[in-house]
């Protein structure tokens, strides 16, 4: 890694980037000069419960933290500044772009670098040898990602091996409560576990509909008002992530 420039671990809440910040704890990754996270305004309660929990407690123990980058930064919120919706939502026809995650995320953590003095560094990022082809080509040479669990040659199955054997739980999977990228397993964790969570998702997802005037859409795959949707139907796998340059679910 390139130590003249800032290191900045970026951590998504997901099992990935947990098993990265117990690697900089024991000492099988460098120290980075800050950990960030940026906060969607709508990140699920279970992922804040377990980084105040587990992960802020075992980066100050190595002098470190875990700072958080506003969503008061973002310049849009739902819509983009055309009206069109970012979020990755289904239609009659199809499924939305994921615009979200760089609007949320991305760009909201290259203005807070910025606003501490930081234009140059290398972002970490969660992927594992198993999401090589989610790694995308970087648009500057001010913002560059570097990948450490690729580097170690580390798989998805290797991060939760790392964190049960460092002694913490798996956390749960990283998501915005209201995100369609959900599977119906993830959807039944949120409505039991969160419902107040649960049931902002609901009416998120009835607000969007009143909103657009050309397409019905909807934050479940099945195309029915979430509150509707049949959450025990077997999901097919694993949910297909969009979102952009591993900043979600990671």
């Amino acid at each position: 890694m390139n130590e003249l420039r800032n290191q900045v671990l970026n951590y998504g809440g997901g099992r990935q980037t947990v098993a990265m910040c117990i690697l900089v704890a024991e000492g099988a990754l460098p120290k980075p000069d800050r950990v960030l996270i940026a906060d969607t305004g709508r990140e699920a309660d279970s992922t804040w419960g377990y980084l105040y929990a587990h992960v802020r407690p075992l980066l100050r123990s190595i002098g470190l933290d875990i700072e958080i980058a506003k969503h008061e930064l973002a310049t849009v919120d739902l819509y983009a500044h055309n009206g069109d919706l970012l979020l990755p939502v289904y239609t009659a026809t199809g499924k939305f772009p994921t615009y979200c995650s760089n609007e949320w995320k991305a760009y909201v953590i290259q203005r807070y670098l910025r606003s501490v003095g930081i234009d140059d560094c290398e972002n970490w990022i969660g992927f594992t040898v198993d999401e090589s082809s989610r790694i995308k080509k970087d648009k500057t040479k001010c913002w560059t990602k570097r990948y450490p669990l690729i580097e170690l040659m580390l798989t998805r199955s290797d991060c939760e091996k790392i964190i049960l054997k460092y002694g913490l739980p798996l956390p749960p999977k990283s998501a915005c409560w209201m995100c369609p990228h959900r599977n119906n397993e993830e959807w039944r964790f949120l409505r039991d576990n969160y419902p107040e969570n649960f049931e902002a998702a609901c009416k998120l997802d009835e607000e969007i509909r009143e909103d657009d005037d050309e397409h019905a859409v909807y934050l479940h795959e099945q195309r029915v008002p979430l509150r509707e949707a049949d959450l025990s139907v077997q999901d097919r796998g694993e949910p297909n992530r969009q979102c952009g340059l591993g900043y979600c679910m990671t």
